[in-house]
């Protein structure tokens, strides 16, 4: 079958939706489909003997380039004679929509709790935001629509609730990860050695937080929380923020600057998981977080929030580390704490967990759920 895979930016060098979308094509693509990218950027022509179409947009503005690609993508790839339309962004009427980040109109709505008025009157008045929205909307509520698959039981409610989708067309596909790239340090000296690197102590509980957006993600509470710990663990901090001076002054304001490490964007997150106890990701809300599969391929237990939805993939022995309130440094410290003291068996049950959720699981459920969506439509056409 002709499958056209809609994305605005195509490069499956990138992360996120990228990497969720070249896994999806190449499942795809070898259960015998017959895979056309279609996106408004992209670095190639071609990819893994799979076409990748660039959509005549004009490189104006990215508004004009959300609406274009909206309104534009499922109908040219249907025009070129794609059968399916499977949408990995915001289009108008794709008969797939993968949702991985979750509604736009949900993540503006919970901005405003970590974002200063400004900045939500900004984003208020932003014709780019409107545009992402209007597009969501068109999308889901399109007659179109046969699939929503949601990348977590969170993203999956909340678009039934805010677009009346009907609870038979809603799945939850959790994303994968990569068990080889990630997993606990074959050789024990490479803890000691990172840690060197990093001037931390070889004996120091060690948490590390991974990732971009800082306040989004919670670090603002992960900090706060950090004179409230006895053990005076170190904090890796890995990732970029437009404004980490904010998180740095804070630190010193709290007096735990030599326990806080800020290394910026890093492309070493495996080394940096097998150098820490635990990853922190209380986060206010993540559709996902895939930084969570990470930490637990590599052996390394994990703190998050219940607005994570990655928090719905966590064995038993691990939810007891769930901060509620990711805005109470107190519960992120009491949860901390308890996880700093758990004992090691906790990498080996997290390990398993993750073994659970492999991209071949992911793209063997893509290609069932396609494969039955197909059957269905022509058993009632015929």
């Amino acid at each position: 079958m002709r499958i056209a895979m809609l994305v605005r930016r195509f490069d499956p060098s990138g992360g996120g939706t990228e990497r969720d979308l070249a896994a999806a094509a190449q499942c795809l693509a070898r259960a015998g489909h017959h895979i056309t990218i279609y996106a408004a950027r992209a670095p190639m022509r071609s990819w893994q003997e799979m076409a990748v179409r660039r959509l005549p947009i004009p490189p104006l503005s990215r508004t004009v380039e959300a609406l274009s690609f909206g309104l534009l993508a499922a109908r040219i790839a249907r025009r070129d004679g794609a059968a399916l339309t499977i949408s990995f962004g915001r289009t108008a009427d794709a008969d797939v929509i993968r949702c991985e980040g979750g509604a736009h109109a949900g993540y503006l709505e919970e901005a405003r709790r970590w974002e200063g008025g400004a900045s939500s009157a900004v984003r208020a008045l932003s014709t780019y935001h409107a545009a992402q929205c209007r597009m969501e909307a068109l999308g889901f509520r399109s007659a179109r629509l046969s699939l929503v698959a949601s990348i977590s039981r969170l993203v999956g409610d909340d678009l039934e609730r805010r677009f009346a989708i009907p609870h038979s067309k809603m799945e939850v596909l959790y994303n994968g990860v990569d068990l080889e790239r990630f997993r606990p340090a074959p050789d024990p000296r490479m803890r000691d050695e990172v840690r060197e690197q990093l001037a931390i102590d070889a004996t120091a509980p060690v948490v590390i937080f991974i990732g971009s957006g800082f306040a989004r993600k919670g670090l603002k509470g992960l900090i706060e929380a950090w004179p409230l710990l006895d053990a005076k663990p170190y904090l890796i901090v890995a990732g970029h923020d437009r404004a980490p001076g904010f998180y740095q002054a804070l630190a010193r304001r709290l007096h735990v600057e030599r326990r806080i490490l800020f290394l910026g964007r890093r492309n070493d997150a495996a080394n940096l998981l097998a150098a820490s106890d635990a990853l922190a990701l209380p986060s206010l809300f993540e559709a996902f977080g895939n930084v969570v599969l990470e930490a637990m391929a590599s052996g390394v237990p994990v703190l998050t929030s219940a607005r994570c939805g990655a928090a719905e993939v966590l064995p038993a022995q691990l939810r007891p580390f769930v901060v509620q309130d990711p805005m109470n440094p107190a519960e992120i410290a009491q949860r901390l704490k308890a996880i700093l003291e758990a004992p090691r068996e906790l990498g080996r049950i997290a390990r398993a967990a993750a073994e659970q959720f492999t991209w071949e699981r992911y793209g063997n459920r893509l290609v069932e759920l396609i494969t039955a969506l197909t059957g269905s439509k022509s058993a009632s056409s015929g």
